[in-house]
């Protein structure tokens, strides 16, 4: 019961840094896309077809271990404010950190494209290397379309 607690705060928390969504000017209407990352059982939904200034919000529901999102060839360059356990690399780009069981990653796209995604487990916590023994890897898409 906790648990669901505190992922429903973390969900409502993304959900309100997100609200300062601005596109061209204009303030957009705030949707949300859940994203479940259930391990082995998959993810759902993996692929999305959205509007520019969806918050796309990743749940990790794999007990195992931390997950990460990755996006291999065209990166998020641009995004609404806050972004939640997501990070600008040296390149301008955002790049997702580990996502623990239970907690939540969010974006919110303005970008219009296709942006390819690949959900794997935490490549190191501590030092320790965390992607060793069975591949845990999903791949997807998320296009973003112009209304």
């Amino acid at each position: 019961m906790k648990r669901m607690f505190f992922v429903m705060v973390m969900l409502s928390m993304a959900l309100v840094l997100c609200q300062g969504a601005v596109y061209a000017g204009e303030e957009q209407q705030l949707k949300t896309q859940i994203v479940r990352i259930n391990g082995y059982a998959g993810v759902e939904p993996l692929n999305l077809l959205i509007e520019p200034g969806t918050v796309v919000v990743w749940l990790n529901q794999y007990k195992i271990s931390p997950v990460e999102v990755m996006f291999p060839d065209k990166k998020v360059t641009m995004a609404c404010q806050s972004p939640v356990n997501f990070s600008i690399s040296k390149e301008g780009t955002y790049v997702s950190n580990s996502i623990p069981y239970g907690s939540v990653a969010s974006l919110c796209f303005i970008e219009q494209g296709s942006f390819k995604y690949i959900i794997e487990r935490a490549r190191h916590q501590g030092g320790d290397y965390l992607n060793r023994g069975n591949p845990f890897r999903f791949e997807g898409q998320i296009v973003v379309k112009i209304k």
